[in-house]
């Protein structure tokens, strides 16, 4: 495996940036898997552990930093910190044109990879973009509206669309973008991600404020609006014949893993779920993490092709799996 490149490419232009893990193939150019990090996520948040693993069996890997995070520029007139579901879809399809273009990659065995919110597009990419030949989303991301249900009360939702609104007004008479804090300290605050364990994922001991010193821990009022009204599982059933892998934290309450199982039975074959024990952000380091990272690794090797996964404890007897047919 060679060392991560640091790499960039134009979506419409606007500069995406994040880096690019070089695959040794076994003959010719080598598979590539496509990925970005979910809400709030940047490529310095663990993820890149996950491409560099899939790299080291034979499958290559670009992780980048969505429009105005990270590295990654934002469209001119537009602030920091923005999230736009279906903009971050269509910036997944110019990162897959760009690795089509490589010359170290196999332009026709191209996969993508998500977690949390970036797995829902990817359940969207699966169903809409048939260049990819294998789609794998973990802890994913499937109903804007379950999502609502899950961190609104009932009682607040009429102040929050008047928020939502104001926040267009403001922003039509030129005004700064209203923000909200992705995480805080007090599990009552007014925040993105109000969970205990939301907040130890990016300031606990190695968490990834501490990867990520410039982490601004904020993101535009109008990226919740969006976010809330995307419907990403609506698209699985129309993934098939594009192989799917999801792979479910047993204990989420993030993105519900109930929510996430109802989603993946509408799926057609050929699919596989991995079930591994955990929270939502177990995902991302420790024990569960080698599971997920194993899974999507020996998943992305089954369909693109690569070398042989290295002998590791993790076996297929640590999975509750449905296998792929």
């Amino acid at each position: 495996m060679s060392e991560a490149q640091d790499v960039e490419f134009d979506a419409d232009g606007v500069t995406l940036r994040g880096l690019f893990f070089g695959a040794e193939p076994a003959g010719g150019r080598a598979p590539c898997v496509v990925m970005a990090h979910g809400l709030g996520g940047e490529v310095a948040h663990f993820i890149a552990d996950f491409a560099a693993v899939f790299a080291a069996a034979g499958v290559a890997a670009l992780v980048y930093d969505h429009r105005s995070w990270g590295r990654s520029d934002a469209a001119p007139g537009m602030p920091r910190n923005e999230t736009d579901p279906w903009q971050q879809i269509r910036d997944y399809q110019h990162a897959i044109t760009y690795v089509q273009s490589r010359p170290d990659v196999d332009p026709d065995r191209l996969g993508a990879w998500g977690t949390s919110l970036s797995a829902a597009h990817v359940l969207v990419l699966g169903a809409i973009d048939r260049r990819l030949k294998a789609v794998a989303g973990q802890a994913p991301f499937v109903s804007g509206k379950l999502q609502s249900q899950n961190l609104i009360r009932a009682d607040l939702l009429p102040a929050v669309a008047e928020a939502f609104a104001a926040d267009r007004r403001a922003r039509s008479d030129s005004e700064a973008a209203a923000t909200i804090p992705i995480v805080d300290a007090d599990p009552n605050a007014n925040v993105v991600l109000p969970s205990p364990d939301a907040y130890q994922y990016f300031y606990g001991p190695g968490g990834a404020a501490e990867r990520d010193p410039g982490f601004a821990n904020q993101m535009t009022l109008r990226s919740v609006e969006y976010v809330l009204g995307y419907e990403p599982g609506a698209y699985v059933p129309y993934i098939t014949p594009t192989p799917l892998l999801m792979v479910v934290l047993a204990d989420d309450v993030v993105t519900p893993s109930e929510a996430a199982l109802r989603v993946f039975e509408t799926a057609a074959h050929p699919k596989r779920l991995v079930i591994v024990p955990g929270g939502h952000f177990d995902a991302y380091r420790g024990p569960a993490s080698d599971k997920a990272k194993a899974a999507a690794r020996d998943f992305f090797v089954e369909h693109l092709g690569g070398r042989e996964a290295p002998q590791s404890a993790t076996t297929a007897a640590d999975f509750a799996d449905l296998p792929a047919v």
